[in-house]
C-alpha cells in the first residue's frame, strides 16, 4: 500500500514536525494514525527522537484490515536498527 497524503494530511504532518507539542484533531477516518506515524518516522530518521510511546485504542493497534501500522512498521524497524548500530559503534 502506497500512502499518498491529501493536502490537509501533509499540513498536519508538517505541523507535528515543526512544533514540539502538537495535537491532531480530525474526524474519524481522516488519517490521524497515518499522519502521526509519518511524522514519527521522519523525526526518527532525523535523529530528533529515539523512542516513542504510541497510545492507541486496542482496535486501532490490532486491526489487521488497517495497514497503517504495517505500512510504517518496516521503515520504523529499519530506523531502529540503524540507531542501534550507531549506538553499538558509539557514533
Amino acid at each position: 500500500m502506497k500512502y499518498t497524503p491529501h493536502d490537509y494530511q501533509r499540513c498536519a504532518t508538517e505541523f507535528i514536525l515543526t512544533h514540539p507539542v502538537a495535537a491532531v484533531l480530525l474526524q474519524m477516518g481522516l488519517g490521524k494514525s497515518v499522519i502521526t506515524l509519518t511524522a514519527i518516522r521522519e523525526l526518527i530518521a532525523r535523529g530528533e527522537v529515539q523512542k516513542i510511546l504510541v497510545i492507541a485504542p486496542l482496535r486501532v493497534a490490532r486491526d489487521a484490515e488497517s495497514n497503517v501500522f504495517k505500512m510504517h512498521e518496516k521503515a520504523l524497524q529499519k530506523v531502529e536498527d540503524i540507531l542501534a548500530e550507531q549506538e553499538r559503534l558509539g557514533v
